[in-house]
């Protein structure tokens, strides 16, 4: 695993996994696929070991439209630098677009809940 650092202290063993940069993070609904673009934020390194956690944020816009939306019933995330993928139930409702001025699904870098 990339960022993966081992070392000993004392008699205990630990490992490091550091991070650093955007999750992959798709919407999956009964209507298709749609991916997060990434936010403005400037990812930072996060370190974390066995039994700790990181966050990310994902930003969806209110459906206040007064129409039906579409929903998303699952979320795949993957991690920065990784190609095995997790999959989280959900159900998230957006305003369907016209085209001309997208949703906007942002993601933030891994860390900004760390």
């Amino acid at each position: 695993m990339p960022g993966r650092r081992q070392g000993r202290c004392g008699d205990e063993q630990f490992l490091l996994f550091t991070l650093q940069g955007f999750p992959g993070a798709d919407l999956k609904g009964k209507d298709g696929t749609t991916s997060a673009d990434r936010s403005k934020l400037t990812p930072k390194k996060v370190s974390v070991k066995p039994g700790e956690e990181t966050r990310f944020t994902l930003h969806v816009p209110p459906n206040n439209s007064g129409g039906s939306g579409v929903t998303f019933t699952s979320l795949v995330v993957t991690p920065p630098n990784e190609t095995h993928s997790h999959t989280l139930p959900l159900s998230i409702n957006i305003a369907v677009s016209d085209g001309s001025s997208p949703a906007a699904i942002t993601v933030d870098p891994v860390g900004a809940g760390k």
